[in-house]
């Protein structure tokens, strides 16, 4: 089982679009009254929308928007305006992230649900990325409006604060909003010194040393903001929890941004000195029992300082005496799932389906008549799994929707792959009923409604345009008007 773990992990990738990187393709269009059908549809869609919860109705809002389907600038504007205010009633604010999720446990689960990106923050952050290219200066107007207020992690739970897409959309719109400004550039610096102000924790700090290398500042832009990101890692907020699990991709981030530096003539060492103060700050300070990271984020920061062949006197390595904490609190909570026998069998059954070792077994042998009978029992049995053991109903949807991917990854096209799809898409349209676990169902639905760009299209969008669901006719909608290259399925 444990050789399973590290890829339920990455079963099930929500996608985010973004302005520019994530345009799903679309068959041309030929002809004005195509246009119109077209515009008809779209239409449609935006009206559909108008029904669904906040969360979702926001998603389908911008996915539409940077599909590129819609030319009218006005109208881009009106839906990004929509969007981002329709964000405000999302059910959780920001995300909150386990690194790494610990497997097969509640927490994971909770972790693969803020991976959907339908917080407030991560909606409100694709509004003003996408509202850039429509009208910059509303654009940094909404990017105002957006409210962190991040609460810090604690040691009992694993999961901690995470808004990296908040400092992305900074940077996008510091580099972009300001050219046609008079003086735009020390506009634009002013501007993304301001926000950066906002970090206060220790789950920030990477995002923002990647913000301040994608501003791309000149080299006297980057000598102020070195003394701008020293000065807010000096006056940030412990978190022990939080400090743990971002620990190491600090010192990466940080240690990027030195070289790019670096690259502008910069040879000071402000950065590595400023990194090396914020770690002995809280490897010193108090720490939580479970954290691993902190002896990797020591050896890390020393292998980066024998990388540069850096002196002692320059920047010292980290030893022992810098990493005693004054005390140590306690430990996460994790809730393991696949406890109860029902899951167990369950679970067990996918693992033997998969096979034994990293990868899958190969496709020959899944079109074997003797691995579709096991892999057609298996789905009957997680068909007729009811979970009524389950502490939690939104732990029964976890369970089953990490039953489900596996088997969606596993089955080979064919009929028994067709019903597969649409026993998931039946199993989503019954399960939808717990508000509170609303992006922890997206999940899984993405799951599905990803595979409308692959040569399972014709499947899945009919299975979401008929399961009378309306979220999930909504995404088959959706689906459909935007179009698609079908790829190969690799299941």
């Amino acid at each position: 089982m444990h050789r399973m773990r590290a890829a339920l992990v990455l079963i099930v990738l929500v996608c985010v679009p973004s302005a520019q990187n994530d345009r799903i393709e679309a068959p041309a269009l030929s002809g004005r009254a195509d246009q119109g059908v077209q515009r008809e549809r779209v239409e449609g869609l935006v009206a559909d929308a108008g029904g669904a919860p906040p969360e979702f109705s926001a998603d389908v809002l911008l996915r539409l928007v940077a599909s590129g389907r819609i030319v009218d600038p006005e109208w881009k504007r009106e839906l990004l305006e929509d969007a981002y205010m329709r964000a405000y009633a999302a059910g959780d604010a920001y995300r909150r992230v386990a690194v790494p999720p610990p497997p097969d446990s509640r927490q994971a689960a909770q972790s693969l649900a803020s991976d959907a990106a339908l917080t407030r923050v991560s909606l409100q952050a694709r509004a003003t990325q996408l509202m850039a290219f429509v009208d910059p200066a509303r654009a940094r107007e909404l990017f105002e409006w957006i409210d962190l207020d991040l609460v810090p992690g604690s040691c009992d739970s694993p999961l901690v604060p995470s808004v990296d897409e908040y400092y992305s959309a900074l940077a996008v719109l510091a580099r972009t909003t300001f050219a046609g400004d008079t003086d735009g550039r020390s506009e634009a610096l002013r501007f993304f010194a301001l926000y950066l102000w906002r970090a206060h924790l220790p789950t920030e700090m990477p995002a923002v040393a990647r913000a301040l290398r994608r501003f791309r500042p000149t080299r006297e832009e980057a000598l102020y903001l070195e003394g701008t990101f020293r000065w807010i890692l000096e006056s940030s907020l412990h978190d022990p929890r939080g400090f743990s699990s971002v620990s190491v991709d600090l010192v990466v981030r940080m240690m990027e941004l030195e070289d790019a530096d670096r690259d502008l003539g910069i040879g000071y060492w402000n950065v590595a000195r400023a990194l090396r103060e914020y770690l002995v700050t809280h490897f010193k300070n108090t720490r939580c029992s479970d954290s691993v990271t902190d002896a990797l984020a020591a050896d890390a920061f020393n292998a980066e300082l024998r990388r540069h062949n850096l002196r002692p006197e320059t920047v010292a390595p980290l030893a022992a005496a810098d990493m005693r904490p004054s005390r140590m609190l306690g430990v996460a909570r994790i809730d393991r799932y696949w406890q109860t026998p029902e899951a167990r069998r369950l679970y067990e059954g996918a693992g033997r389906l998969r096979g034994p070792d990293r990868n899958p077994v190969p496709e020959r042998v899944r079109r074997t008549d003797e691995w579709r009978n096991q892999a057609e029992r298996l789905l009957v049995d997680i068909e007729q799994w009811t979970g009524t053991r389950e502490a939690f109903e939104r732990d029964y949807l976890y369970q089953k929707g990490v039953l489900y991917s596996i088997l969606v990854d596993l089955v080979p096209p064919g009929p028994l792959r067709v019903r597969t799809i649409r026993s998931v898409v039946d199993f989503l349209r019954q399960i939808d009923r717990d508000r509170d676990a609303r992006t922890l169902w997206f999940a899984f639905a993405n799951r599905v409604i990803e595979l409308a760009h692959t040569a399972d299209r014709p499947i899945v969008i009919d299975a979401l345009e008929g399961s009378r669901h309306p979220v999930l006719a909504l995404y088959g909608r959706l689906a459909r008007t935007l179009g698609s290259n079908p790829r190969a399925s690799d299941p």
